[in-house]
């Protein structure tokens, strides 16, 4: 027999937490945990490397990944308990978060579940959303704060920074020569991008030396040549080669919204300003 808590989990939010938090308590008897991903397609908040630290902090196993294909969206309420939490995984006891839908066209519910457990032979425990400011803690609610380029509320939501880590590529090193030295990773495709803009933040360098710095997120569109999203950083005090090491850029702030400068100039003298803001 298992405990199994079911959810999309799209960036193991505070609020995905209490249902982590009571996972926990409840395989404190020997019973294993499940944690059950209904994934669909798309960028996604955090990576799957991302997803296995937070996941580590509560104790909790690998997740099992359930894609939301087909015949997964065709299924009745009924037959996704019989197949999953029946058959596959042997559940006593189910938590969910109490907005908690599944089933064909959203058609089951916490108290369809209930009363199926009823009639099955295993528990539910729905545990209430989370509010922050008087609005409930969502991945949807985060994704618009990306959007709008409020990652200091955003990683305050998540109860994690915002990073994004990689290794340091070779680009055509136009900061050196416009003087802003910057450091260059390229994002991972499955990763979520906030606005498209300047930002303050800080970068992990040299076995865990930070840096304060500046990271511009996007085309770069004054010397756009193509290219794709670059995550370009000038750090504060850093004068060695990065090429080729791993380095970990931490957003704290937005600055400003990417722009368009008519000349090079013009680009030198904002960058000079962006300075100003650390």
């Amino acid at each position: 027999m298992s405990v199994i808590t079911i959810g999309k989990f799209d960036g193991f939010h505070t609020g995905h937490r209490l249902l982590l938090e009571k996972l926990q308590i409840l395989t404190q008897k020997g019973e294993p945990g499940i944690v059950l991903m209904i994934r669909s397609g798309g960028e996604r908040l955090l990576t799957h490397e991302e997803e296995m630290t937070v996941l580590a902090e509560y104790g909790a196993p690998q997740p099992v990944i359930l894609p939301f294909d087909e015949e997964l969206m065709r299924m009745t309420p009924e037959e996704f308990v019989r197949s999953y939490i029946q058959e596959k995984f042997h559940g006593s006891h189910i938590i969910v978060g109490s907005d908690f839908r599944f089933g064909y066209q959203r058609s089951g519910d916490v108290n369809t579940l209930r009363k199926l457990g009823a009639e099955r032979g295993f528990q539910v425990t729905a545990v209430d959303k989370l509010f922050r400011e008087g609005e409930v803690v969502s991945s949807s609610r985060i994704r618009k704060l990306y959007a709008e380029g409020n990652v200091k509320k955003a990683s305050l939501l998540l109860g994690s920074d915002i990073r994004y880590a990689g290794i340091v590529k070779h680009g055509k090193e136009l900061g050196r020569k416009l003087g802003f030295p910057t450091i260059n990773l390229y994002p991972p495709e499955e990763k979520l991008l906030p606005r498209f803009g300047v930002y303050r933040t800080e970068v992990k360098m040299d076995e865990d030396v930070v840096y304060s710095g500046l990271t511009n997120i996007g085309l770069r569109p004054t010397v756009n040549d193509g290219e794709k999203v670059t995550i370009e950083s000038h750090l504060i005090s850093y004068s060695g080669n990065a090429y080729g090491k791993r380095a970990e850029v931490k957003l704290l702030d937005f600055i400003r919204p990417e722009m368009h400068f008519g000349s090079i100039a013009e680009l030198q003298e904002q960058m000079k300003n962006d300075l100003k803001s650390l």
